[in-house]
């Protein structure tokens, strides 16, 4: 994901094939996006298919879902698909928490 001028470059990398491969919903077990906001964490999301990343850093997550959004990760994932010009259309989408590369309010 192109990211803005203000946000730093991620550190974020694509899971080995095997992992990516063997990831099942399940694993990513109760955490919500607000989890994800009060750690500082982006959602990874990363298509099982054609191996594309997206990362949904906190900023984005709470202009997608609120600050204390109690929607499921896991239900996300389920709604997820390798979409808009760059995807390749399949729905097999694995996704897993990254530590946000700047600052967040957690951080001032």
């Amino acid at each position: 994901m192109p990211l803005s001028g203000s946000e730093p470059v991620s550190t974020l990398k694509a899971p080995p094939k095997k992992a990516l491969q063997a990831f099942q919903v399940g694993q990513v077990g109760r955490d919500t996006v607000a989890d994800y906001l009060r750690k500082g964490w982006s959602l990874a999301i990363c298509c099982k298919a054609c191996e594309r990343l997206v990362e949904w850093t906190p900023p984005e997550l709470a202009r997608r879902f609120g600050d204390g959004s109690q929607v499921r990760v896991s239900a996300l994932v389920e709604r997820l698909a390798c979409a808009g010009d760059e995807g390749c259309g399949a729905r097999e989408i694995a996704v897993f928490p990254h530590l946000f590369d700047g600052k967040w309010p957690r951080d001032a």
